[in-house]
């Protein structure tokens, strides 16, 4: 799952600098939920298993990949998924949305101000009393849950890094944060071994995901490091989603040079593209960088 990855960066470069780069493809893991996906939403829905629940309803836009997983994957709990689905739906479904009930879902458009006020709004306590059986999960996965499945991730992943080498920086995208908290929280037995996370967000104002991304991992692990994670928030390309050309030609060039990796245009994509700048700025000397592939690759189908 750990392979090369070519960047369009000269390799004298690279070995001036003494850095060195690999790609976790967590994009080929799990068929229906992959990346962070599944990790998750797995602990969720086995605590709704044991609540008895019959639905599980979470939060989402209209390319969620966070609900085209979670649409692929209830129904094997014999639960039903219900997406709260962010915007008034229009008369033609995304993809997403489609696929999302095509597996069995059940969609329910919220108006934009409702879906900001979250679990607080009147619309969700109208959906608790008509389905007093559910279990619900934030937008994202984004809960102690989530955390502790992404904690238990990275210490799948670190296994696999054995034969490798130490990588003493770990790169990861970020929307939530709840990824980011999981990798945070977890710590080698040899504490000082313990890699740094880089996080890269996906949305303007991403920086203010740190105090959430701290808690989350405190919560999760009480010891965390937090001294161990750096956010960098200048590479977003617009906004969240945003595709602007030279992001768009610059995927085509990296595939060019890695024909068996896709990259999403909304996470890992901006990721490469920002540990790129990163590295000419002379900012991850002396780095052992892994990547974290975080799937997300039907987030192409929003676009033309």
């Amino acid at each position: 799952m750990i392979h090369p990855l070519i960047l369009t960066l000269e390799n004298t470069l690279l070995n001036e600098k003494n850095i060195r780069i690999a790609i976790y493809r967590g994009d080929l893991e799990h068929e229906k939920a992959p990346g962070n996906k599944w990790h998750k939403l797995k602990f969720n829905l086995e605590a709704a298993k044991v609540q008895g629940a019959k639905q599980l309803i979470s939060f989402g836009g209209p390319y969620s990949n966070h609900l085209h997983a979670l649409g692929n994957i209830a129904l094997s709990f014999d639960i039903t998924p219900i997406a709260i689905v962010r915007g008034e739906l229009q008369p033609k479904l995304t993809p997403t949305l489609r696929d999302f009930v095509k597996a069995g879902g059940v969609l329910w458009p919220s108006k934009r101000i409702d879906y900001k006020a979250g679990m607080d709004s009147e619309f969700v306590a109208n959906l608790k009393n008509y389905y007093p059986d559910a279990y619900w999960v934030p937008e994202g996965g984004s809960n102690s849950l989530g955390v502790q499945g992404c904690c238990d991730w990275a210490q799948e992943i670190d296994a696999q890094t054995k034969t490798l080498g130490e990588f003493n920086t770990w790169v990861v995208s970020a929307g939530t944060g709840a990824t980011s908290a999981g990798f945070l929280a977890y710590e080698k037995i040899e504490k000082n071994n313990s890699p740094d996370i880089l996080v890269f967000p996906a949305l303007k104002g991403g920086e203010g995901l740190l105090n959430d991304i701290r808690r989350f991992a405190l919560t999760q692990n009480p010891n965390t490091d937090i001294e161990r994670l750096k956010i960098i928030g200048d590479y977003h390309h617009g906004g969240y989603a945003k595709l602007p050309q030279g992001l768009k030609d610059y995927i085509e060039k990296l595939h060019s040079l890695n024909p068996g990796l896709q990259l999403d245009p909304v996470y890992t994509a901006k990721v490469v593209y920002g540990l790129e700048q990163e590295i000419v700025k002379g900012n991850l000397d002396n780095k052992n960088l892994l990547l974290i592939h975080t799937g997300g690759l039907q987030g192409w189908s929003g676009y033309q």
